[in-house]
This record gives structure tokens, C-alpha cells and sequence, in this order.
């Protein structure tokens, strides 16, 4: 009995050894987007939103007016968990025209802790107006949404996304947002990164036309008043260091001499980065021995594989690809025997 179950298990010894023992995962690193409208040093934030998501959660936090980075006076929240919260100083209702918001925020975050994919997102203003087309006698078979009137003063937007394969980071601020239905858009003193990390500030924009833009005044756009201060205004930067992407975007910003930061205006933040999964057959592929290479023209000796960067988790998926070729070949090795069993007794 015992020479039979060898036979049959030899098959199954062979895949495992061929089979790779371990096989790490680069998880992306979290996406992360902050946007403020104003700064003064780090005692008071106008309009922040941040929201950041990796692989075990996401999170989302709003605040209109922040002191010492807490929300003041109720006009602020967080959302670190799958759901949705938000609130406002005054809000006079959906109901009533014109609608008028002073001080709202929203915080949303999505993903259970079994997910995929996570996402969050925030917003703040310190004021909203919605004025419906028909609250000044317009006429009644104009539908609301074609015309109504929206302005935010004083926003900010925040959005992360984060997958085992990729995660984005992207956020705006506005001095002013202003339209009317389809037909007019008037956004001044913007800033922007979006998703891949790139940053974007102009002065105004008609339409999706910019005007002042960090291209055609960020050379004449900048102070130094004798090594005291500095004045920069309308800046884009970033770049790609550890595999992160980073892109900072800023309106106006204020740097003193001894390194402090008193004062900025319409900052944005932003993150994306990709991760890496390895394929199973790649895995074993790269287990399977090669022909030995001519000894006039010996193979380099491989270089050695870096270390596995700190944090980075490591997937089951070597362990079970290698229990499951383990069982493959034991039952072929028990069909096999089966069958030539059956071949001998029909002889």
C-alpha cells in the first residue's frame, strides 16, 4: 500500500517544488487630498477639507472655521468610518427661495472593511447661495436647473481613492464659484491638483477660459522684501519621490525668513501612487530551472532583489497556489494509478 501512495504523491512533490514559496504584493500607499481657502500660521483655517483612504479605511474631515485644527462653533466634522455627515451654521431649506447656507460642510467616506476599493471625499464654503430661475417671475416652462443661480464664496473640495493597484488624491479651492446653469461659470482665484498630482492656480476663469494663470504670471508674481519676507503667488509644484506622486498648488502664500508660513490663501494637496500585484504565473515560471548556459558565455549572476520595503503586506496567494498544485498532483497521480490498474486487469 505504501509503494502505490508513493507513486501517486510524486507528482504532487514536484509542483510544490516547483512552486514558489512566498510572494510579496506592493499594496499602493494611501491616496491623500487636502484644499484650504485661508491660513493664518497654524492657529486659523477658513474652509479646509482633507480626505485620505488606504487599504484597512477611509476618512473625511470638513471645517468651515478651525482653530488649533479643531472645528469651532459646530461648523465642522468627520466621517472615519463608511457613511455620510455634514451640517451647516444657518441653512434657511431646501424649500425656501432663494436658499441660503452660511458655513456648510459635508465629510463622506465609502468602503466596508472587506472592500477593494475606498474612497472619501469633503467639502466647506464659507457661504452658499442657490437662487432658483422662477424665485424672480421667470417663466414657468423654463425648468429650474437650466438657469439657477449657485455661488460659493470662500471653497474648498477634497477626494481620495485607493485600490490595491492605484490610489488618487485630488483637491480645489476657490475664492469664488459662480453659475448660471449650462450657460455661465465665473470661478476666481482657483486652485487645483488633480488626480495624477498635477497643480493648476489662475486668477479667474470664464467658461473654462483662465485668465492669470501660474504659467503667465508666476515669473512677475513674486516679492522679496530684503530676505524679511517673501510674497509668491500663483505656484505649482510637485514631483515623484518613494513612488509617491505629490503636486501642491497655491494662490497666495507668504513665507518669512526664519521658515514660518504666517499666511496663505487657496492651497491644494494632493497624492497618487500605484502599487504592484505579481502574477501566480510569473511566480512559478521564474521557479522553473533553466538550461544551464554555454560555458563559453556564462549567465551574469542575477542581482540581488532589494529588500521588501517596510510595511509593504504579503499576500496568500503563493500559499494557495502552492496547497492547491500540492492536491492537483496527488490526484493525478492517483488517476494515473487507477488507471493503469484498470489496464491491467482488462489484459
Amino acid at each position: 500500500m505504501r509503494r502505490p501512495f508513493l507513486s501517486a504523491a510524486a507528482p504532487a512533490c514536484l509542483l510544490l517544488g516547483l512552486t514558489p514559496v512566498s510572494a510579496a504584493a506592493d499594496v499602493a500607499p494611501p491616496g491623500t487630498a487636502t484644499a484650504t481657502a485661508a491660513r493664518v500660521s497654524d492657529l486659523v483655517e477658513v474652509s479646509r477639507s482633507e480626505a485620505t483612504a488606504d487599504q484597512t479605511k477611509s476618512d473625511a474631515q470638513a471645517a468651515v472655521i478651525s482653530v488649533e485644527g479643531k472645528p469651532a462653533l459646530g461648523t465642522g466634522g468627520s466621517q472615519p468610518s463608511e457613511g455620510e455627515t455634514g451640517g451647516a451654521l444657518v441653512d434657511t431649506g431646501s424649500d425656501k427661495a432663494p436658499r441660503v447656507q452660511v458655513a456648510p460642510w459635508k465629510a463622506k467616506a465609502s468602503g466596508r472593511r472587506d472592500s477593494a476599493r475606498r474612497s472619501s471625499s469633503a467639502s466647506s464654503a464659507l457661504a452658499r447661495v442657490q437662487v432658483p430661475s422662477n424665485a424672480a417671475g421667470a417663466p414657468a416652462q423654463r425648468t429650474a436647473a437650466a438657469d439657477t443661480l449657485n455661488i460659493g464664496v470662500l471653497t474648498s473640495e477634497a477626494s481620495a481613492e485607493h485600490t490595491p493597484e492605484q490610489s488618487t488624491g485630488s483637491s480645489t479651492s476657490n475664492a469664488a464659484d459662480i453659475s448660471v446653469g449650462d450657460t455661465l461659470r465665473l470661478v476666481l482665484l482657483h486652485s487645483e491638483v488633480d488626480s495624477t498630482a498635477k497643480g493648476n492656480t489662475y486668477l479667474a476663469s470664464i467658461n473654462g477660459t483662465k485668465i492669470g494663470t501660474q504659467e503667465q504670471l508666476s515669473e512677475v508674481c513674486s516679492l522679496d522684501l530684503s530676505g524679511v519676507a517673501a510674497l509668491s503667488c500663483l505656484t505649482a509644484s510637485g514631483g515623484t519621490a518613494n513612488g509617491i506622486t505629490t503636486g501642491v498648488a497655491e494662490v497666495l502664500g507668504v513665507q518669512t525668513a526664519v521658515g514660518l508660513n504666517p499666511a496663505t490663501a487657496f492651497t491644494t494637496t494632493g497624492t497618487a501612487a500605484t502599487g504592484s500585484v505579481p502574477s501566480i504565473l510569473e511566480s512559478v515560471a521564474s521557479a522553473i530551472p533553466v538550461a544551464e548556459a554555454p560555458r563559453a558565455a556564462p549567465a551574469a549572476a542575477p542581482a540581488a532583489a532589494p529588500a521588501p520595503e517596510a510595511g509593504l503586506p504579503r499576500t496568500g496567494v503563493a500559499a494557495a497556489s502552492m496547497g492547491a498544485s500540492g492536491v492537483a498532483g496527488l490526484l493525478t497521480g492517483l488517476a494515473l494509478r487507477r488507471l493503469g490498474r484498470r489496464r491491467r486487469l482488462a489484459a
